[in-house]
Formats: C-alpha cells, sequence, structure tokens
C-alpha cells in the first residue's frame, strides 16, 4: 500500500509541466486586413515563442500561465501603396523618389487560468484558457515621396496595453518520465485601443489619433516540456 501510494504520487505529479516552445503566428480579423480606411493591420504570418507552465491540483484540473512574445511584419508593398495614395491624393504627381522604412508588430502576453488534462497512454491532451495583459507595438513607419511638384511626409508609431484571452489546446508525447514533445495550437484575441503619434507635412498638419483594432491570431508550436 505505501509503495502503492508512493507511485500514485508520483504518476499524479508528472501531469505538471513547465515548457518552451516556438512557432508561427497566422494573423486573423481586422489584424490581417489590407485596408487603411478599416483600420486594417496589414499583419502577415511571423513567429512566436512561448514560455508556459501548469500545476495539476485535482487530477484533471489544474491552473495554466503563459508568457509569449510575437511579431509580425506588415504587408509592405501594399501598405505603402496605399500610404502614398492617401498622403498625394487620388491623382498624384509624377513620383520621383519613394523612401519608406518601417518596423513590425510586436507584442507581448502574461496570462493565466484554467487547465485540463486528459493522460491517454503515453501522452497527456490538455485544454486551457488564458486570459491578462498583453503589450503591443505597432509598426513604426515613415514615408517621404518625392514629386515633380513637392514632397509628401508622413510619419506614425504607437503602442498600447490592454486585457486579451487566449484559448487552445495541446498534446504531450511523453519521452521519457521526465520530459516530453509538445504541440499546440491557440487562438489568441485583443481589441485595443491605439493612441497614435501622427506627424505630416501634408498641409501642414500634426497630431495625434486613436483608433480601435481586433487583433487575432492563431498560433501553431512545437517545443519541450519537463514534466514533474
Amino acid at each position: 500500500m505505501f509503495l502503492g501510494g508512493i507511485l500514485t504520487i508520483g504518476l499524479y505529479g508528472q501531469r505538471s509541466y513547465l515548457g518552451l516552445s516556438f512557432g508561427a503566428s497566422l494573423p486573423s480579423e481586422e489584424f490581417a486586413k489590407k485596408s487603411l480606411a478599416e483600420d486594417g493591420g496589414y499583419a502577415l504570418p511571423g513567429f512566436v515563442i512561448e514560455f508556459s507552465g501548469a500545476y495539476v491540483f485535482d487530477y484533471y484540473l489544474g491552473i495554466a500561465g503563459t508568457f509569449t512574445f510575437s511579431s509580425n511584419p506588415p504587408d509592405r508593398d501594399q501598405l505603402q501603396q496605399d500610404l502614398i495614395d492617401a498622403i498625394t491624393g487620388p491623382i498624384p504627381p509624377e513620383i520621383e523618389e519613394v523612401i519608406f522604412n518601417h518596423g513590425s508588430w510586436m507584442y507581448s502576453n502574461l496570462m493565466a487560468g484554467p487547465f485540463f488534462t486528459i493522460p491517454i497512454a503515453f501522452m497527456n491532451l490538455d485544454f486551457r484558457a488564458v486570459a491578462g495583459l498583453s503589450i503591443l507595438l505597432s509598426p513604426p513607419w515613415e514615408l517621404t515621396v518625392h514629386t515633380t511638384e513637392e514632397t509628401y511626409f508622413t510619419k506614425r508609431s504607437g503602442s498600447t496595453a490592454s486585457f486579451a484571452y487566449m484559448l487552445g489546446t495541446g498534446i504531450r508525447f511523453h519521452i521519457n518520465s521526465n520530459y516530453a514533445i509538445r504541440l499546440s495550437g491557440d487562438y489568441f484575441h485583443n481589441k485595443p485601443t491605439f493612441s497614435v503619434s501622427e506627424d505630416g507635412a501634408v498641409g501642414g498638419a500634426t497630431g495625434k489619433s486613436t483608433y480601435d483594432m481586433s487583433v487575432g491570431t492563431v498560433n501553431l508550436n512545437v517545443g519541450i516540456a519537463y514534466r514533474f
């Protein structure tokens, strides 16, 4: 009975894990739209790095925590053309030179929530629903358009902190008693309000604007997990 109890505690404890994974971040919703009028993000597929873990305290149930960092580049060609159309008007003069510098979408998320796991033979099927803080940096850009008549210029950058949630599932394939290969898929969502600093030489106007955008991604990850 004593040895059986020790074995049961050991197997019970190994349902918890700590893991590190890498994968693809696939944008959706307004985040993936390519439209200035609809506050699109012009986001293309990027990458995600995740440090995650879960502590199981009731055989199947537990609590999960995750820290993720993601980056998605914008569609440079489409964004550049839409910006040129916006600042030069529908019938632009002859363009001599275009200088366009930009960054990428970058965001970090710290979240926690309920966790559910089902042991099946040599693997665990996991489910989680986590929520928390998301810090999002929009891609900064500077666009200069030299034409035969005048020079146009626009510049933008922005950041925000907001509430976000993530729903996902994963499979941990046990390599041995301590380690597992973890495959996971998650849906991430938040809807931040951006305060955007804008400067431009169009009509001599400078100022600040705000806008809301639904940021959604599907994250597909692979990594290694330590079981305890």
